[in-house]
C-alpha cells in the first residue's frame, strides 16, 4: 500500500513539476521574445523603411512558437546587428541574450565558452 501511495505522489508531483516548469518557459520566451525585438527595434531605419532582412527577422521572432525556435533565431538576428553595427557590438549584445536561455534549454543545447578565446583573453602575468 505505502508503494502505490508513494508512487502516485511522485507521478503527481512530477506532473506539478512539469506544468510549472512549462509556465517558466513560457514567460522566459516572451522575455526573450521582447529582449530580441527591442535590441533590433534600437536599430537605424534605413530611408523611412525596414530593410527586407530586418522585416524577415522581425517576423519570425514574433511569430516563434517555442524556446529551441528562438535560440536558433540568434543566429539571424546575429547577422542582421553584424550588418548594422560590427561584430564585436553584435556578439556583445547577443551574448546577453544567450545567457537568457540558461535554464529553459537542455544544457547540451547551449552553447560552451570556446576555451581558445578565453586563453586568448587571459593577461599575461
Amino acid at each position: 500500500m505505502f508503494s502505490l501511495v508513494s508512487r502516485f505522489t511522485t507521478s503527481l508531483m512530477g506532473l506539478i513539476g512539469e506544468s510549472a516548469s512549462s509556465a517558466e518557459v513560457e514567460i522566459r520566451v516572451e522575455e526573450i521574445r521582447r529582449e530580441m525585438l527591442a535590441i533590433m527595434s534600437e536599430l537605424p531605419d534605413q530611408q523611412g523603411a525596414r530593410s527586407a532582412p530586418w522585416t524577415r527577422v522581425w517576423a519570425k521572432v514574433s511569430r516563434a512558437a517555442n524556446i529551441q525556435t528562438l535560440w536558433y533565431l540568434r543566429i539571424d538576428l546575429m547577422a542582421l546587428l553584424s550588418a548594422h553595427c560590427g561584430e564585436h557590438v553584435a556578439r556583445d549584445k547577443l551574448a546577453a541574450i544567450t545567457k537568457m536561455f540558461r535554464g529553459v534549454l537542455p544544457p547540451a543545447q547551449m552553447a560552451r565558452p570556446d576555451r581558445r578565446r578565453q586563453s586568448k583573453l587571459r593577461p599575461l602575468e
